[in-house]
């Protein structure tokens, strides 16, 4: 994605393309790699060096806000995010702690009619196979 698509984007989400978020959301965007917050720090800082991890924080909070970036909250020591919002699972290796996405055949759930769904994640934890 360019720049100009990124603010389209934002655009359509009601949220300021500041050049910040843009710099956060490109990165997530380009590197599908569930990264923590000091990992995105790290890589955007290298090409903005005026960027705190304060200001990375609440990049990443708007992002997830709006809805352009999930919070994935597989790792239990820290948020990782993912900026494909679109329905899939996410599976961590116990061995090497990467995370791979995978497709979901469904989203059919029953025991909540009534509830308000807000997120819906699904989780697998096992051995990757490269580890195996």
């Amino acid at each position: 994605m360019d720049t100009r698509e990124i603010t389209e984007l934002f655009r359509q989400k009601g949220l300021k393309a500041t050049p910040q978020r843009i710099a956060v959301y490109n990165f997530l965007a380009q590197n599908p790699i569930h990264p923590d917050v000091d990992t995105v720090y790290k890589n955007v800082k290298k090409e903005n060096p005026s960027f705190s991890k304060t200001t990375v924080y609440n990049c990443l909070e708007a992002l997830s806000a709006c809805g352009l970036l999930i919070p994935v909250k597989i790792d239990s020591e820290k948020i990782r995010y993912d900026a494909d919002t679109g329905f899939h699972g996410h599976f961590i290796c116990e061995k090497c702690g990467r995370i791979y996405d995978f497709k979901c055949s469904g989203e059919k759930t029953s025991g909540i009619d009534g509830f308000e769904v807000r997120q819906k994640d699904v989780y697998y934890s096992g051995i990757c196979s490269c580890c195996k």
